[in-house]
């Protein structure tokens, strides 16, 4: 007998993941998730464009994302959150706004995982 846990939007089988799978691969596998969506990746390529790490540039709030993209608030939060939940955005609220980065940490990390 085994159990299902949900982790990020994946049902993984603990009896086998306690063997052969580790934390790291989870991790990793939780970040792919969520990077596989074409809206998720265009939000992330946005902000790494738009983030260069200086000035006033460097801000983006839900709004930014909202008139960038041809898709709804809820639809548009709900990617985020998917992002969000992964490591991949880091938020920052000032007064009525979420301010939203790049975890450029993880996808370091990610990458030098693919390049194993």
């Amino acid at each position: 007998m085994y159990i299902c846990i949900k982790r990020c939007e994946m049902r993984i089988r603990s009896e086998i993941s306690s063997k052969y799978i580790t934390e790291e691969d989870i991790q990793m596998a939780e970040i792919s998730n969520a990077l596989a969506h074409p809206l998720r990746m265009a939000l992330m390529r946005y902000l790494k464009n738009k983030n260069f790490g200086k000035g006033v540039d460097n801000i983006t709030c839900n709004k930014d994302l909202v008139q960038m993209f041809d898709y709804s608030q809820s639809t548009v939060s709900q990617h985020v959150k998917i992002l969000k939940e992964a490591g991949l955005f880091i938020t920052e609220s000032k007064e009525k706004f979420t301010y939203y980065y790049l975890n450029k940490e993880l996808l370091t990390q990610f990458s030098l995982f693919l390049d194993k």
